[in-house]
């Protein structure tokens, strides 16, 4: 378990900031493979790309600050930081969700056929960032006695909190939930019953297992006493539904 992989000379490069960047490349490559399987959208992908990806940097960041806000409050020169962690998976996927909508109001393309073709390859992106969090040392589990425990090294916010107390490693099982999931929804592509299903059976499985997994998370920034992620989840998974049902009765009425 590595922060920082190598230096050479000024330039330093870090894990997370490279399971990051693997992550979203990643994810790209399956979302363009799958639109070629389906026949359709791969010069949008590459067109939208860029922006989906800057936005969700964006809200990951702006998420993060404004859920731990006592901390950056006082800290104002920090928040550009993006290579000292602080990105919040649910921020970015929401930035990277108002870029896809304005991108295909824009352009005219169906959100609900698009969004299917992207859901796979955003939960890939996931997993693999969830990777370099583990490999920083943030986003750590509350600590256990059972033989998957981690011991964190010194420099890392895991061992700043617990020092050498075992901790579970619940972004590694986040990232397992996330590959689960993503083949889940790369079968249902090819056989989904309505345009929108696969779309919203991502945020539907992504946000049950993050509640789930947030039982396990030691840092979790709260709210009123109430972890964020699991409120936030949990909303998320109610609209989800919301619009599954919506979409697939819409469906019913008019075939």
């Amino acid at each position: 378990m590595h922060q920082i992989l190598f230096h050479a000379g000024p330039f330093t490069l870090r894990s997370y900031g490279l399971m990051m960047a693997l992550g979203m490349a990643g994810g790209l490559a399956l979302a363009w493979h799958l639109a070629g399987k389906k026949g359709k959208y791969r010069e949008d992908i590459l067109n939208m790309a860029v922006y989906v990806l800057l936005a969700g940097l964006l809200g990951a960041r702006l998420w993060e600050v404004a859920f731990d806000w006592h901390y950056y409050g006082s800290r104002l020169a920090e928040i550009p930081a993006l290579w000292r962690g602080g990105l919040s998976v649910q921020g970015g996927v929401a930035g990277g969700l108002l870029a896809v909508i304005l991108y295909t109001r824009k352009h005219r393309v169906p959100f609900w056929e698009f969004g299917d073709i992207l859901a796979p390859g955003v939960i890939l992106g996931q997993a693999v960032g969830r990777v370099g969090c583990y490999l920083n040392g943030c986003c750590y589990g509350v600590p256990t006695d059972r033989a998957w425990g981690v011991v964190y090294p010194p420099g890392t916010d895991a061992y700043f909190a617990y020092g050498t107390t075992p901790l579970v490693p619940a972004v590694l099982f986040e990232s397992a939930w996330d590959l689960a999931v993503m083949a889940l929804l790369i079968f249902f592509l090819f056989r989904k019953p309505f345009d929108g299903f696969v779309t919203t059976l991502y945020f539907s499985l992504y946000a049950a297992g993050r509640i789930a997994l947030e039982f396990y998370r030691a840092d979790s920034l709260t709210v009123w006493g109430l972890k964020a992620a699991q409120v936030t989840s949990l909303a998320t998974l109610l609209a989800a539904l919301a619009v599954m049902f919506y979409l697939w009765r819409r469906g019913r009425l008019n075939p």
